[in-house]
């Protein structure tokens, strides 16, 4: 009896350790619990890559604003000198010629005219005592004075005597105004009239020249002031300004220089 209890317990112990041993396939499938190679994906997505819905990183930095194009060339401004009003104009000669009465001009327009005569008479007093504005013959000479200057023949069609040359100086300045200069620059010879054409540079300090105002005013002359300025020096001086009287003279219709100095 102790024999087949014995077996039945060894029996119902053997059950139990088989069932132990078996597995549910939670798939649902018979065979190996892994997946086929079919539903494996044959590259891993690059979570890296941005898609059609990713939206732009936010960052700190200000929105760029449009900006207007700026131009750095310079305004074109309304002419202030009364120089292109009609007012006054240089004649062929280099004098001044206004257009209507200059008594009855103001102050404003006889500065600009004035300026205009200044350097115009700066040009001719320049060509005709430091150079010559003739063409010469270098060729055919002549001497003169102590010192045994040598002159050059002027061959410019025209100017045959000193008096052509103070005719076409006194186009510019007036009748009045001193010429001795020229007295010893040109001098008359046997084939006709030549010129010294004694050369020197302008001053190398002088920057430039401003008439500033009128001081007095009549039917035929009109006084200006004029300040000249320079840079400096030869003995290492300061920039400096000279003032001087400036003049002109209304003359056969029209009005030249009378009272002047190079300013170089």
């Amino acid at each position: 009896m102790k024999k087949i209890i014995i077996m039945l317990i060894i029996t119902a112990m053997l059950g139990s350790l088989a069932s132990c041993g078996k597995t549910e396939d939670p798939a649902g499938t018979s065979g190996s619990s892994t997946e086929s190679a079919d539903e494996i994906p044959e590259t891993q997505p690059d979570p890296l890559a941005p898609t059609d819905a990713e939206e732009e990183p936010e960052t700190d930095a200000p929105a760029e604003e449009e900006t207007e194009a700026v131009s750095y060339a310079p305004e074109e401004t309304e002419q202030a000198d009364p120089l292109g009003t009609g007012a006054f104009s240089l004649d062929g000669d280099g004098a001044v010629v206004f257009t209507d009465d200059a008594a009855a001009e103001s102050d404003r327009t006889l500065i600009a005219a004035a300026q205009t005569l200044f350097e115009s008479a700066c040009q001719t007093e320049f060509a005709y005592t430091v150079g010559c504005p003739y063409e010469v013959d270098s060729t055919r000479t002549t001497t003169f004075g102590d010192f045994g200057w040598v002159y050059y023949l002027i061959t410019t069609p025209g100017v045959t005597s000193v008096d052509d040359v103070l005719a076409d100086y006194h186009k510019v300045f007036s009748g009045s105004h001193p010429n001795s200069a020229l007295d010893s620059l040109y001098i008359d010879g046997e084939e006709g009239v030549y010129a010294l054409c004694g050369g020197r540079g302008a001053d190398i300090y002088y920057s430039g020249s401003k008439v500033t105002q009128v001081e007095s005013r009549s039917d035929s002359e009109i006084v200006f002031t004029v300040e000249n300025y320079y840079d400096g020096t030869d003995w290492g001086d300061d920039a400096y300004t000279e003032t001087a009287a400036f003049s002109m003279v209304l003359e056969d219709g029209v009005w030249r220089a009378d009272q002047f100095v190079l300013p170089y």
